[in-house]
């Protein structure tokens, strides 16, 4: 009977520590989930930042070219 109750004492401590050592797991995992998260919007946001500034970019070409257009083609064909 005595090695039973050893036995169980045992076996509690060992679930405890298994269970501790699972929330130390856990805990770990959602500060590199955090991590991961906070490094792609970071990157996503410098994209953002970078394709911002090549759209201001074509929308000052197109700005620029669309004074200087001219239609090649004589309005008589527009009327067809």
């Amino acid at each position: 009977m005595e090695k039973r109750l050893i036995k169980k004492e045992e076996i509690e401590k060992q679930l405890q520590e298994i269970v501790t050592l699972i929330e130390q797991v856990d805990a770990k995992m959602e500060k590199v989930i955090a991590d991961v998260i906070e490094e792609r919007y970071v990157q996503n946001k410098e994209q953002l930042g970078h394709l911002e500034g090549r759209i201001a970019g074509v929308e000052q070409r197109f700005g620029e070219g669309k004074e200087a257009v001219e239609l090649p083609f004589s309005s008589k064909l527009y009327l067809v």
